[in-house]
C-alpha cells in the first residue's frame, strides 16, 4: 500500500492529522483528550496503526457474518486499511472518524452513515 494522509475528527473536532510514510506513522495531536484521541503517540510503525489502531475501528475478522459484511461493502478480503477507508472508522459507540485527502464529508454527513447502522 502506498503512503497516504488523513484526518481523525470526534464529531467536528479535528483532533489529529495522520501521515503515513512507507514504514513510519506520523501524528499530529491537537488533543490529548483519552475520549476524543485514539492515538497515543506522535509516531508508530505502520504495522502499528493497522495491527492495533485501525484494526480496532473494525468489525471482528471471526464473526460468523464477516464475509457477508465484507461482500456488502464490496471487499473481497478483510483488510483493516479498506474497511476504515469504506466506514471512515465509525464506530457505533464513539464520536471519532476518518477524513481521508480528497473527501469533503463532516460530522452532519458522518452522522447520517451512523443512523444507517
Amino acid at each position: 500500500m502506498s503512503d497516504f494522509k488523513f484526518e481523525t475528527f470526534w464529531r467536528d473536532e479535528k483532533t489529529s492529522d495522520v501521515d503515513v510514510r512507507g514504514d513510519k506513522v506520523y501524528i499530529k495531536r491537537f488533543t490529548t483528550h483519552p475520549a476524543k484521541q485514539i492515538f497515543y503517540a506522535d509516531e508508530m510503525s505502520r504495522f502499528e496503526l493497522g495491527d492495533v489502531v485501525l484494526k480496532s475501528r473494525c468489525f471482528d475478522a471471526k464473526r460468523p457474518d464477516c464475509k457477508k459484511l465484507l461482500e456488502h461493502m464490496g471487499l473481497e478480503d478483510f483488510d483493516v486499511y479498506k474497511i476504515c477507508r469504506k466506514t471512515h472508522g465509525l464506530m457505533v459507540q464513539d464520536y471519532i472518524w476518518f477524513r481521508y485527502e480528497g473527501e469533503d464529508i463532516n460530522w452532519n454527513d458522518i452522522e447520517k452513515l451512523k443512523r444507517l447502522k
